[in-house]
């Protein structure tokens, strides 16, 4: 019996500490902000390759089969040297029909590039290079942090203060560069509420990232 009596009175006790405690949490819940910032936005794809013949200042970039749409013989790019820490501009002199040998099991097919590069001093055969071309590009447009937009299908909302709380309201998107992204509708001036999950007890909305 007396051992029962001192169960039932830890608990109770755990009881009133753990509903004291309830009591004493703070009831006001502080939100992140983030105000529409006006900017320039570039959508950037980027390819990887090598240099493959000095004496002719050739090099040859491979283009995934998703992205073989988007780039054209006698396109400008960016190319970066990572040996070198050198960037410089060069053409897509022309691409391949014919995919790559596939060495990896369910990969997606690639096609070669061959890029005519300027007369760099030490650059030499086999230095790998990465390349860059810019697809799209908005200038001067409202644009929000990608952390702040929340996906539900096929549409996108942000969450914008309200008299009673956050509101949630419908947003169309324009391009990202994997950080911010456009917003071409559906947002003016409001501060977009970013629910801190730590603070706000799991209200954050899903959140993205990455690139496109």
């Amino acid at each position: 019996m007396k051992q029962k009596w001192k169960w039932g009175l830890g608990i109770g006790v755990l009881a009133i500490t753990l509903g004291a405690g309830v009591a004493l949490m703070p009831q006001t819940v502080d939100y992140k902000t983030e105000a529409v910032s006006v900017e320039t936005i570039e959508n950037v794809y980027t390819f990887a390759g090598q240099v493959t013949n000095i004496d002719q200042e050739t090099g040859r970039l491979f283009v995934d089969e998703r992205d073989i749409g988007k780039v054209e013989e006698g396109d400008p790019l960016t190319i970066y040297v990572g040996a070198l820490d050198l960037e410089i501009d060069a053409t897509i002199e022309s691409i391949a029909d014919e995919a790559e040998p596939m060495t990896t099991p369910g990969a997606t097919a690639r096609y070669a590039m061959d890029v005519e590069l300027p007369d760099i001093d030490g650059l030499r055969n086999g230095m790998t290079l990465e390349g860059s071309v810019v697809a799209t590009r908005a200038e001067a447009v409202d644009t929000l942090s990608l952390d702040s937009i929340t996906f539900e299908e096929e549409d996108a909302y942000v969450y914008v203060e309200g008299d009673d709380g956050p509101i949630k309201r419908q947003v169309e998107l324009g391009i990202t560069d994997g950080s911010r992204v456009e917003i071409k509708d559906g947002l003016d001036a409001d501060r977009v509420l970013l629910l801190d999950e730590a603070t706000s007890g799991g209200l954050m909305p899903p959140r993205i990232g990455g690139a496109q």
